[in-house]
């Protein structure tokens, strides 16, 4: 593979997590990450993360359960950019990618800004392809995990 076959790779990963997430698909969202992924996400203010997530599994369980959460209640988009390589070699890649997340609760007729944010990611080579081995939300503020 090449440079560049390696980063488009990533990028459909990327946009598979947004996809697969917001059209409440737990099954692919828990794919875009290794089988020893870890997912977690920090809130301002905070020493430890707010989720730490520890395998696909935890991942899969984590975003089925939210997702049957909010069925009925509201519907997000997730809006990945500003994708930056910070580091790309044979084995992995290292990334700055930017999110942003609209809301819409099933009443309003408009979405809304939920959270904005940077994830650091660490990705792996595998044999099926690159998988997250590794990603850290850094909320620019709390974006009310409990809902």
């Amino acid at each position: 593979m090449t440079c560049i076959d390696d980063k488009l790779a990533i990028h459909e990963i990327i946009a598979q997590y947004a996809y697969s997430y917001d059209s409440s698909d737990a099954d692919g969202f828990a794919e875009v990450f290794a089988e020893d992924g870890v997912f977690e996400i920090f809130i301002p203010g905070k020493t430890s993360p707010a989720v730490r997530l520890q395998s696909r599994k935890e991942i899969y369980e984590w975003a089925a359960q939210r997702l049957r959460e909010r069925r009925g209640r509201f519907t997000s988009r997730h809006y990945q950019s500003g994708v930056r390589f910070e580091a790309l070699t044979a084995q992995e890649a290292r990334l700055r990618v930017m999110v942003l997340v609209t809301r819409q609760e099933a009443i309003d007729t408009a979405p809304y800004v939920h959270m904005t944010g940077v994830y650091h990611d660490v990705w792996g080579k595998r044999s099926d392809g690159s998988r997250l081995a590794h990603r850290a939300a850094y909320a620019d503020r709390d974006p009310g995990l409990g809902t």
